[in-house]
C-alpha cells in the first residue's frame, strides 16, 4: 500500500496508526512524497482507538483530527487544489508549478 506522505506526515505516524498490526516494512517513498507500508493484521486483532491521532488535512495544510470538508478550507487553497489537479499546470513554467504545488498541494 502506497500512502501519499504529505507535510506533516512521516513514518511515524504510519506506525501509531498500524500499531495494531504487525509492520512488515516500512520505508520512505525515494520517488514522490510517500511512505510505503506492509502490514499483516494478526489473527487475534482488536482494533485500536484513533481518536487520538491527528493527520495531515491537504485541504486545510495542518493536522486535524475530524474528517473535513474542501468548503472548510480558504479560498486560496481550495484555488490551488483545483489548479493542482488540473490541465493549466501544464503551461506554466514548471519552476513556477513546482513552487506552487509544493506549497498547496501536499
Amino acid at each position: 500500500m502506497h500512502i501519499p506522505m504529505t507535510s506533516g506526515c512521516e513514518a511515524g505516524d504510519m506506525v501509531r496508526v498500524f500499531r495494531d498490526f504487525e509492520i512488515i516494512r516500512l520505508e520512505a517513498d525515494w520517488e514522490a512524497l510517500g511512505v510505503f507500508l506492509k502490514a499483516r493484521k494478526p489473527i487475534n486483532w482488536r482494533p485500536i482507538d484513533l481518536n487520538d491521532i491527528e493527520l495531515y488535512s491537504m485541504v486545510l495544510g495542518r493536522r486535524v483530527r475530524n474528517l473535513v470538508s474542501l468548503n472548510e478550507a480558504s479560498l486560496v487553497r481550495r484555488l490551488m487544489l483545483m489548479f493542482c489537479e488540473s490541465e493549466l499546470k501544464s503551461i506554466l513554467p514548471s519552476v513556477i508549478v513546482h513552487r506552487l504545488a509544493r506549497r498547496y498541494c501536499t
